[in-house]
């Protein structure tokens, strides 16, 4: 799997307009009406443009007339472009979603995960027990909420109980562990319902879902030491395929 974040062109607002990628949203407004004119963008690949809904990607040709639904990748370095870019999305998302999470983490962080949880899931529970771990280990974690079972659920209203509550971190310290969440909901507005659809935008189908410090997606329960050796492996990876880019031409 790739972890280098492929460059896609950003213009400030200062910069010249890109004609060229106006006219494809403009084009694309009407045949893709469900992408936003923002999540159109060139592509790595000359000639083809970038389309994206959720983290469902595509390329349009040049002429607007034909869409490839799929992966692209580069032969000439093996990047996976499109794995990439749908980690730079998960990442930009959960970023924006932080201001609201539960968070376990040591004084100093050198580095966060973030975690899709349920307290009525078993293997959300076992990887609870193996936060201490990653705390000692320098790796923050962040906590959002989402439910294989939607909304409403009992799962969707025990985690706004949770949330409502004074001391959150403890109400979900005691969820996770035990299975336990106070009987009474303290009034409070939550984001609960934000996370579940950031999540089902984001195409999470299960807990735990941990988001990597780089964007990427693992599922399940794993130890603490299995969670950083992942987290390093990737960042390996990342630097080994950076040293592999063509050096800029002066």
């Amino acid at each position: 799997m790739l972890l280098l974040i492929a460059a896609t062109p950003s213009f400030a607002a200062d910069a010249p307009v890109d004609a060229e990628l106006e006219q494809m949203r403009d084009r694309l407004a009407t045949r893709l009406p469900e992408v936003r004119r923002e999540d159109v963008q060139r592509s790595a690949a000359p000639g083809l443009f970038e389309v994206r809904a959720g983290v469902t990607f595509g390329y349009v040709t040049a002429d607007g007339k034909y869409v490839i639904s799929g992966e692209m990748a580069n032969l000439d370095n093996g990047e996976h472009i499109t794995d990439a870019r749908r980690d730079q999305y998960r990442l930009k998302v959960v970023q924006g979603l932080q201001a609201d999470a539960i968070e376990f983490a040591p004084a100093q962080a050198t580095q966060w995960i973030t975690v899709f949880t349920d307290v009525d899931c078993h293997y959300c529970r076992l990887l609870h027990r193996e936060v201490p771990e990653l705390n000692k280990l320098g790796i923050g974690v962040r906590y959002l909420f989402f439910s294989k079972y939607g909304a409403p659920s009992q799962a969707f209203d025990r985690a706004r109980v949770i949330w409502c509550q004074k001391d959150q971190q403890a109400s979900l310290n005691v969820g996770l562990l035990s299975g336990v969440v106070p009987s009474r909901e303290a009034s409070c507005k939550d984001p609960v319902r934000a996370q579940y659809q950031a999540a089902v935008d984001l195409g999470i189908h299960g807990t735990p879902a941990i988001i990597l410090p780089d964007g990427g997606l693992s599922y399940g329960y794993a130890k603490a030491d299995a969670i950083v050796q992942e987290i390093s492996d990737r960042a390996a990876a990342a630097a080994q395929q950076l040293s592999a880019q063509p050096a800029a031409a002066p």
